[in-house]
């Protein structure tokens, strides 16, 4: 033995550094939990199984008429309709500032019209700016007191406002109803399968006469938006049924009640369970000449 050697020394100040290791990576575990990392076996199962933000984000993108595009990653997203238009692209000089003007044709009763539209702004430092139709007016009356170069035409992407079937209003107004319909509360009810019917049909015909009564108000003013308003009306309904039909025999109670005890059973997969584990093995004082303790 090494002279100055102190065994108890030794052993207290190794059962130490093992402590505080332990409890490092207690705070490394915890930390990633809280940032989001834990395994998705921990996440909360009930919160998950009654989420509704998506369900009501989808149906949003589909009254707003958004399309499924693609990053160049390959990933999905919902983005607003766009489409490519033949514009006169004008510059001012002094502030960089690109404009660009589309040539409308619009048929009265007896002629037809040229009308200048500006559809897109994109500034110096390549932002853009899609210009709704009621600035279009106020904007080109202003820049004609403004020198500006012509850059020949160009085509260029704009917002498509054809393919969204409602207005800001129209969208607002069904979503404040399904809202009313996709939650926690209607997964957790206890439905027979004739009173769902029976909610569908009274809500069918209630949507149906609000949306008549209310359709070009609403947005859908052209023959092709008319042309989504069965469609509309079926989607919605679909949804709500399927959310509906979960709570047939309160099916999700039972569901989240089964699963909940097959969890807390097994503990693998119980944030709680672990922890409780943990607090157990750290009742026995470790000892590296002890495996029992190991």
């Amino acid at each position: 033995m090494e002279e100055g050697f102190e065994p108890e020394a030794y052993m207290s100040n190794l059962e130490m550094d093992n402590e505080k290791l332990k409890q490092d990576n207690l705070k490394l575990s915890g930390g990633m939990i809280a940032q989001g990392f834990a395994p998705e076996e921990n996440q909360n199962l009930i919160e998950y199984q009654l989420e509704t933000d998506k369900i009501l984000a989808r149906i949003r993108s589909f009254l707003q008429g958004d399309t499924v595009k693609f990053t160049p990653q390959g990933e999905s997203y919902f983005g607003e309709p766009t489409k490519n238009v033949l514009a006169k692209v004008v510059k001012d000089k002094g502030t960089g500032i690109s404009y660009f003007i589309q040539e409308v044709k619009q048929v009265g009763d007896s002629s037809e019209i040229k009308k200048n539209v500006l559809v897109k702004i994109i500034n110096k430092d390549g932002t853009q700016i899609d210009v709704m139709q009621m600035d279009s007016k106020l904007i080109l009356k202003k820049l004609k007191n403004i020198k500006l170069k012509s850059l020949g035409y160009r085509y260029v992407e704009v917002v498509d406002e054809e393919q969204k079937p409602l207005n800001a209003l129209g969208v607002s107004q069904l979503m404040s109803t399904i809202s009313m319909y996709v939650t926690k509360e209607t997964f957790l009810s206890y439905y027979s399968e004739e009173r769902i019917n029976e909610i569908m049909g009274d809500l069918g015909d209630a949507l149906n006469d609000f949306l008549y009564c209310n359709y070009e108000k609403m947005g859908m003013d052209s023959k092709f938006k008319e042309s989504k308003y069965t469609i509309l009306i079926l989607n919605i309904l679909h949804t709500i049924e399927s959310c509906s039909r979960r709570a047939i025999g309160g099916a999700e109670q039972y569901n989240l009640r089964s699963r909940s005890i097959v969890s807390e059973s097994h503990g693998g997969s119980s944030i709680g369970a672990r922890n409780m584990a943990r607090a157990g093995m750290g009742s026995k004082k470790w000892s590296p000449i002890k495996p029992s303790t190991w």
